[in-house]
């Protein structure tokens, strides 16, 4: 399995663990490759409401809970918690960490979904990490990848139980990935304000929020407006198929005379 592949089976799986083994120096250096990676790969990635949820973060811990798109999302969620300046986890299955212990360096922590009174003391063990200003936890609690445009979200309980646990305030987070006129698509992420975990309509109120940031993300997009934010990553010179060779080669003989006949 690639570095790649590796890293987004780790981070964009959905669910948590009692203990954490985050080392500091793997951290940056995954940081570090996911910021070249989006850089390469994506038109830009622009984050709404940083500065809020960064001032957020100095005074309450917070679970930022995202809609789960894509593959990409794991490069998304180091690269945006890196600008946050915290040194947030992630929940993940289990299994899939017993089957690849070393990103439990990275902050992931997992979670036996098969459910019973062992997730109850594993769901404890991750509201533990986010009980202090500073402590995120980063939380897909769709469980697993759909279209952005689907509705309803289909958010799952275990956000509610980490939330009331902890006493951490929600974040919503909508995430999308869409095809500007370049090409390569960008990514547009909004952290929303923040819900307090113990509200009984916790998961409504998220969901309503996920979906308010994604259709105003379409209306901009349809609109031609630049995505609301910070360009957290600068996209690189694109080259689109009209430039290369043979763009180049069938321009020149276009422009050649007896070419049109």
């Amino acid at each position: 399995m690639s570095t790649t592949t590796a890293l987004t089976t780790a981070m964009t799986t959905t669910m948590a663990t009692t203990s954490s083994r985050q080392r500091p120096w793997v951290l940056r250096l995954a940081r570090a490759y996911a910021r070249r990676a989006l850089r390469q790969r994506f038109d830009g990635v622009f984050v709404a409401g940083l500065d809020e949820a960064r001032a957020l973060l100095a005074t309450r811990p917070v679970i930022f809970a995202s809609n789960h798109v894509s593959w990409w999302d794991a490069f998304m969620l180091v690269t945006v918690d890196e600008a946050l300046g915290g040194g947030g986890h992630a929940v993940m299955d289990e299994e899939n960490l017993r089957r690849l212990p070393f990103f439990a360096a990275l902050g992931a922590v997992p979670v036996d979904r098969s459910g019973g009174a062992r997730l109850r003391r594993q769901l404890d063990g991750a509201a533990a990490l986010v009980r202090a200003p500073g402590q995120s936890l980063w939380f897909f609690p769709q469980g697993r990848q759909r279209a952005a445009h689907l509705r309803p979200l289909g958010l799952l309980a275990g956000l509610r139980l980490i939330a009331r646990r902890s006493g951490a305030v929600v974040v919503p987070v909508s995430l999308s990935y869409p095809w500007r006129e370049a090409p390569a698509p960008s990514i547009c992420v909004t952290l929303h304000a923040p819900i307090d975990g113990a509200r009984k309509d916790l998961l409504d109120a998220v969901e309503a929020a996920i979906i308010a940031g994604l259709d105003a993300g379409d209306a901009a997009l349809d609109a031609g407006t630049r995505p609301a934010g910070v360009e957290l990553v600068p996209a690189p010179p694109q080259k689109g198929a009209q430039d290369g060779a043979g763009a180049r080669l069938l321009a020149r003989l276009l422009s050649t005379p007896g070419a049109r006949r």
